[in-house]
């Protein structure tokens, strides 16, 4: 009987997943194509006619690893609170691309899901990317191209540097074919040398060295 009530909480829990990554307009067409499940079984699974099977669980857990403990346990991340994107708290595992990141800045970005994301970011891209590439990504099945990236990404430019290499190294970048970012780029520089230069005389006293120009 617990175990049941478990299956049957997990399977509501996925119901509600499958809306927010597939929308309401064909649903079920795209859960087919991303799974290669066919798309009754996941009609069945929607509309209560059976709850997820194994085969459904591991594929979901398997594309979309960052779902995996909410879906298994029902228990948000914990900094989801006070998070301040309006995207699911971001997280990392092994074996994480481009394509994750990417699709959770388009999840931060854009409100549309589904069909409906896909011809939005049709649009945002002046139509040089079709809706159909732009599934392929969304649903992981391919890896974005460098102008998907850059449609996403200038979009929402704060998130340039995880996307491309999963982490942010530096705060610090520079245009350095851009006479003003070069510029705002030596004016930073500059006041951060300042600054280790006074944590470096308060912490080892003034040995009459003198700093590089």
């Amino acid at each position: 009987m617990t175990k049941a009530l478990k299956d049957i909480a997990l399977s509501e829990r996925l119901r509600d997943q499958i809306v927010r990554r597939f929308g309401e307009r064909g649903k079920f067409r795209l859960l087919e194509e991303a799974s290669g499940i066919n798309e009754s079984k996941w009609k069945n699974l929607y509309y209560r006619k059976q709850e997820a099977t194994a085969e459904i669980i591991d594929f979901w857990c398997r594309r979309y690893p960052e779902d995996e403990v909410w879906l298994k346990t029902g228990k948000a991340q914990p900094r989801e609170a006070d998070y301040p994107f309006l995207a699911p708290v971001a997280t990392t595992w092994e074996g994480q691309t481009i394509t994750d990141r990417l699709n959770w800045v388009i999840t931060e970005w854009a409100s549309p899901v589904g069909e409906d994301l896909m011809k939005y970011l049709e649009e945002k891209s002046g139509k040089k990317i079709s809706a159909s590439q732009w599934s392929k990504v969304i649903m992981r099945l391919e890896e974005p191209t460098l102008e998907m990236v850059k449609v996403v990404c200038e979009a929402r430019p704060l998130f340039t540097q995880w996307v491309l290499l999963g982490k942010v190294p530096s705060p610090m970048q520079v245009d350095p074919s851009d006479e003003q970012s070069v510029a705002e780029w030596a004016k930073k520089e500059k006041k951060s040398w300042k600054t280790f230069e006074k944590w470096f005389v308060r912490t080892h006293g003034n040995k009459g060295e003198q700093s590089p120009t």
